[in-house]
């Protein structure tokens, strides 16, 4: 794939496009092209960095499928994507806070790995994983043959990460939970 400017404007509908064009298959295209790597070609064939805006917009293609096609590619196919884009630091707190709003509770290890890496050590992305733990805590279970709620096992499970960081972290979930919508 070559670029021809750093910023280019409806690239992300362009791409939205193409995945409703090309289904699964286009998906895969923009996940190894604009989302694994981070170098891109230019015009004359020379390597240069992928710019940021290229990585956003297949974000913000994805968020397109998953709210207005979401039988074009399957929602936990779009959460995989997403998933992609955690390693990229200047992405992380807006992919984490997808996550939770997808309701994919599938990388909580993860995010506390990543709340204890030093990569990772910016306060909007320790917020967003704080904010990430709350929501999942928050979700409610099936009610079993005895008509008691059972709590979904991620809701447990972050409920007890989300005390952790409490001991290790006051002053970050203190923040974080300020501004909740609850």
């Amino acid at each position: 794939m070559t670029l021809d400017a750093d910023f280019r404007l409806g690239i992300e509908g362009v791409m939205a496009g193409y995945m409703l064009l090309r289904g699964e298959e286009g998906l895969k295209v923009l996940e190894d092209g604009k989302m694994r790597t981070k170098v891109a070609q230019d015009a004359s064939g020379k390597e240069v960095p992928l710019p940021f805006s290229e990585t956003y917009a297949v974000m913000q293609a994805l968020r397109f499928m998953w709210t207005y096609e979401p039988e074009r590619i399957s929602q936990e196919r779009l959460k995989a994507s997403m998933r992609i884009l955690l390693e990229r630091q200047e992405l992380a707190d807006l992919v984490i806070t997808d996550l939770a709003r997808w309701k994919d509770w599938s990388v909580q290890d993860r995010l506390m790995a990543m709340y204890a890496d030093e990569k990772f050590a910016i306060p909007a992305i320790r917020r967003a994983i704080v904010r990430y733990l709350y929501y999942c805590s928050q979700e409610k279970g099936e009610k079993g043959a005895d008509g008691v709620e059972v709590r979904p096992e991620s809701a447990v499970r972050a409920d007890a990460l989300l005390k952790e960081l409490e001991q290790k972290d006051p002053k970050t979930v203190s923040d974080a939970k300020r501004f909740l919508v609850r």
